[in-house]
């Protein structure tokens, strides 16, 4: 990207709008012995007529002028097409306070005091030139950096669609292998490895494909009026089985949660289902998860504790990344992709959310929090 210092800003079209010719000849002098390419007019409509024939690269403007004045002229130029981030500089023997602030909320981005110092104007003029084209660099590293993303997504979305077939048919065959018939130790501890291998290469597809899809736009919210409730408990129940595998008991909070809101229900619950999943996995043995669910000023919030490790402070920047992993290790040899908390955070900003985590004070473990705006969310009668 460019750096100020190496942009010249010769040969740039500057459009001078006075009704004082003398003023204009002045300005025309200045501008084109500094290299600008200048344009004239003597008013808000002929000012607007040269735009149309002539796009500039920046507006010395005159506030008060016959017909239009500079602030309504500014408004006009600022709604035409292409010219939003023209810089509009007035140029005025107004200074009182008032009136820069109206210039401003027209859309101007500077003022220059009559009578000019030609010093002055031309270093304002040459900054706002080149903070023109840094925005236009930015601007257009931004767009790249949009198409690299959504090419890389598509890339993943194709390779793990791709591979989840055959990931799946030798899940199955390894499955039917080890119910096929007697095996002996070795054969068994073959078998077993494959299935467990080939389960966690299939889950690790699974979350890219989520992932790939989210990020790329192309899995659209079909949000429609969802029971809170409903979908809180049952994903509750399901890890409950997961979790009397650790003998860790699940315990639901009810401070209060709205009846129904505008989710889409299947991503709503893959948000409750990885956030559960995570708890169940990093808890220790004969642990308590606690889901606390509760309205606070218009936000509903789910919170889920848990009574492990919690997440050492200087690694708190690695959740809710691609791949983001901590040092603290799953208590029951679980696997992990490190894709599940950012899966998390695309659907919670979806829902126009947020999800995050914390260490509570007082005591160990874990906490993570959605909240949703239960007025964004509203479902309307």
């Amino acid at each position: 990207m460019k750096q100020a210092e190496e942009i010249n800003t010769e040969g740039s079209r500057i459009l001078v709008v006075d009704d004082d010719e003398i003023i204009r000849m002045l300005l025309r002098r200045l501008l084109e012995r500094s290299g600008f390419v200048v344009d004239e007019a003597d008013s808000g409509e002929s000012a607007i007529e040269c735009i149309e024939a002539h796009e500039p690269d920046l507006i010395l403007l005159d506030v008060i002028m016959d017909g239009i004045d500079g602030f309504v002229t500014c408004r006009k130029i600022k709604k035409m097409r292409g010219l939003k981030e023209v810089p509009i500089i007035f140029v005025t023997g107004r200074s009182d306070t008032s009136s820069i602030v109206e210039g401003l909320d027209a859309g101007g981005c500077d003022y220059v005091a009559k009578p000019i110092n030609r010093h002055e104007a031309l270093a304002r003029m040459r900054n706002h030139l080149k903070m023109r084209v840094l925005m236009g660099c930015q601007r257009e590293f931004i767009n790249r950096l949009k198409e690299d993303k959504l090419a890389k997504n598509r890339i993943i979305g194709v390779a793990s669609h791709d591979l989840r077939n055959p990931l799946a048919s030798i899940r199955g065959l390894s499955d039917f292998l080890a119910e096929s018939g007697p095996l002996n130790h070795e054969q068994k501890e073959i078998a077993d490895t494959i299935q467990s291998t080939s389960a966690s290469m299939l889950h690790l597809v699974d979350e890219l494909l989520d992932l790939s899809v989210i990020e790329s736009g192309e899995e659209h919210s079909n949000a429609e009026p969802c029971q809170v409730r409903e979908v809180i408990s049952s994903s509750l129940n399901i890890y409950q089985f997961t979790a009397n595998e650790k003998s860790i008991k699940l315990e639901l909070d009810d401070r209060g949660m709205p009846d129904l809101l505008m989710l889409d229900k299947a991503q709503f619950r893959r948000l409750m289902d990885n956030l559960l999943s995570n708890a169940v996995k990093y808890s220790p043995f004969c642990s308590f998860i606690r889901v606390i669910t509760e309205q606070v000023n218009g936000i509903f919030k789910i919170v889920i504790e848990d009574e492990g490790p919690g997440i050492p402070e200087d690694e708190m920047h690695k959740l809710f990344t691609h791949f983001g992993k901590t040092s603290v290790q799953p208590t029951g040899n679980e696997s992990s992709t490190g894709l599940g908390l950012a899966i998390c955070k695309e659907i919670a900003e979806l829902h126009r959310g947020k999800v995050y985590a914390e260490n509570p004070e007082g005591r160990v473990g874990a906490r993570f929090t959605i909240e949703l705006d239960t007025q964004v969310l509203a479902v309307c009668t």
